[in-house]
């Protein structure tokens, strides 16, 4: 009889093993076809090396030395690594893992990314729609071309909604939006956080073929919440808006802030608003919040007509285009 169970677990090692290097050499194979097309397509996509280890119950597989760049949509990226992290018995199922430092060009510039423990848990359906992706941070500083910010303890959260194609819950939470040297901004005593909560209408649902095809585009965004805290300092968004398919958002919004004078100084002395702009935001705002009684206490509704924005009978110009690229 042990004869019998020792033949029965080699045989079953040796099964699991040669299904092991099937699966690993078909992952493998998966990539190098995606970025074989991608450069058929006119991309520069390239990486140095491309190995999946894991045996015997996970295929993970690290690139090192990536470079994607699709110049029809203006869109690139590089970085040192990149790891897609799964178990063979639940294939819909990926950790991906970035690295410290990587670089992202877009439309508007050259984008520096530099973190600590960025990563994201996606699930899939058997199509390879997104059906739940949760992404985290211990640190993330994001330092563009005109403005950076720096976030801590990330978590954010993209959900489906069953029942209607398109649809998604919006969660994020993060420590202090300080700036990259590591300042917190204005306030003290409370912990500084920033809170959303949205659904969103996207015109065709998320897939794994979204960064080669069209990206999904918004169509309405119900934003429950927006809400940025730092000491006493408080300011918060809440609306919903429909996009036209130029990005354009019509709808209402709702602006409450506590302390907003000190917000608008510490944006325009850190070059993270226009200044033309920051006038105007002062100016409509010491309106708006002047006839209330406390000049530092702002509740106003900001109204969106076709990319137009205004409070109340007071233009505020063009809104920004709620397009993605």
């Amino acid at each position: 009889m042990s004869r019998w169970i020792l033949l029965v677990t080699v045989a079953l090692a040796l099964g699991w093993s040669g299904l092991w290097a099937v699966s690993a050499r078909t992952l493998k194979g998966d990539i190098e076809t995606w970025f074989e097309a991608r450069r058929a397509e006119g991309w520069q996509a390239s990486y140095a090396d491309l190995r999946v280890r894991g045996f015997p119950s996970r295929l993970d597989a690290t690139l090192t030395e990536l470079k994607l760049n699709d110049p029809a949509r203006g869109l690139g990226w590089e970085a040192p690594f990149f790891q897609i992290l799964g178990l063979t018995y639940k294939p819909g199922h990926k950790i991906l893992v970035w690295p410290n430092d990587q670089v992202v060009q877009g439309p508007s510039g050259q984008v520096g990314i530099a973190s600590t423990g960025l990563r994201a848990s996606v699930v899939q359906d058997a199509q390879g729609t997104l059906l739940r992706v949760n992404l985290e941070a211990g640190k993330l500083t994001i330092d563009g071309p005109d403005h950076a910010l720096t976030l801590t303890d990330l978590r954010s959260a993209l959900q489906q909604v069953p029942g209607t194609t398109g649809l998604y819950r919006l969660g994020l939470s993060a420590g202090p939006p300080g700036d990259p040297d590591g300042t917190l901004s204005p306030g003290s005593g409370r912990k500084d956080e920033l809170q959303v909560q949205a659904e969103l209408l996207f015109d065709q649902p998320w897939t794994t073929d979204t960064l080669t095809g069209p990206t999904p585009q918004p169509e309405v965004i119900d934003l429950r919440l927006a809400e940025v805290r730092s000491g006493d300092l408080m300011l918060a968004f809440s609306g919903l808006v429909a996009v036209d398919p130029q990005g354009r958002p019509t709808g209402e919004t709702t602006v409450r802030a506590t302390d907003w004078r000190e917000m608008l100084d510490h944006a325009r002395s850190h070059a993270q608003i226009p200044e033309a702009l920051a006038r105007t935001l002062d100016d409509a705002f010491s309106l708006a919040a002047g006839p209330k009684g406390n000049p530092d206490t702002l509740d106003v509704q900001l109204n969106f007509d076709e990319g137009r924005v205004s409070m109340g009978m007071i233009p505020l110009g063009q809104a920004p285009r709620l397009s993605l690229p």
